[in-house]
This record gives structure tokens, sequence and C-alpha cells, in this order.
């Protein structure tokens, strides 16, 4: 399993009760348990992919904790996207890019929602905006595989570079 780095605030259980009380919903046993050991956090530089030909994968940022900062809080990212992804889903982590993974509280599954959908359409809050990750939150974190970029170019060699000439002078100037 991949290395997540806890939040350095302790998770407030009551905060997360009034949380879930206020939206009328119970988490998933599976995620309550992940917010009570890292209360968000950061995981190490990561992978998941997809069986899609839109987004074929994306590494996830951080996940979302009760009373973190507030761009890394959950209550604060549910009434900044509450309006925005499809009804039923909750925001729990960010991923590169600026898409957010969420977790629908009636089924578990867990989705990407693909912000680039409103720059397409205003009007768009269906689940086409929606892509299907994993069907618990359990299995979310066993798709985050460790990423190194190196490995991608394993078997790529540069052949040929070209540099331009006034700009090769001002790094040259640079180091004078």
């Amino acid at each position: 399993m991949i290395e997540i780095k806890p939040s350095n605030v302790e998770f407030n259980e009551g905060e997360f009760n009034n949380f879930q009380k206020d939206l009328g919903v119970n988490f998933p046993n599976e995620y309550i348990k992940f917010l009570e050991k890292n209360n968000g956090g950061n995981p190490e530089l990561n992978i998941v992919e997809l069986l899609n030909d839109e987004i074929k994968s994306f590494s996830v940022t951080e996940f979302f904790g009760v009373n973190n900062v507030k761009i890394n809080d959950l209550k604060s990212q549910y009434e900044t996207y509450k309006k925005r992804i499809p009804s039923g889903n909750i925001p729990i982590c960010r991923v590169e890019g600026g898409n957010i993974v969420c977790l629908n509280i009636d089924n578990g599954l867990i989705s990407l929602w693909d912000h680039d959908t409103e720059l397409i359409n205003e009007d768009v809050l269906s689940t086409n905006s929606l892509l299907k990750v994993a069907g618990s939150f359990e299995e979310f974190l066993s798709l985050m595989k460790p990423y190194d970029p190196e490995d991608d170019l394993d078997d790529y060699k540069v052949e040929d570079v070209w540099i331009d000439p006034d700009f090769l002078k001002e790094l040259k100037n640079d180091k004078d």
C-alpha cells in the first residue's frame, strides 16, 4: 500500500459526527478508519490508472480531513463543490490538474470528478462528469501505486537538442 503522511491536525470525532449529522449520512467504516488514522494527509508520489479512453491516469496530491486548513478541510471542500459535483458525492481528495475524487455516500463508489465538464457546459451536473474509479474506498487505496517519473523515460534516448543561440548566451552570462 502507498505511504500517506498524516495531517498535522488530530482527527476530531465530534466535528466529524456533526458533519455526518448535518448531511444526514453515515460514511463507510473504511473511510472513517482512514480519517481516524490520517485525518487527510499527503500520499507519496503515486499513480492511479483507469480503464478509460478520456482520462487514463491521475495522481492524488492530498486527502481532505476534519478541521484541517480550509483548502484541505473535508467540510470546506464539500461546501465549495456541493453545487458543482453530482449530488450524493462528497469530495475526499484532490488530484493533479484540479480534478477531485469523490465518495458516493449512497453506494460507497469512488469516482473522479472531471472539472473540465464545467468548461464545456456550465449546466452539467449529471453523472457524465464522474468517472468510476473503484467500488469502495479500500479498493481505491489499493489502486494507488507508487510512481517514479524516471521509470517512464527508461526507453527514451535524447538524439538531438536545439538551443536558441540567444538563450544560450544568456545562460552563459548568468554563470559568470
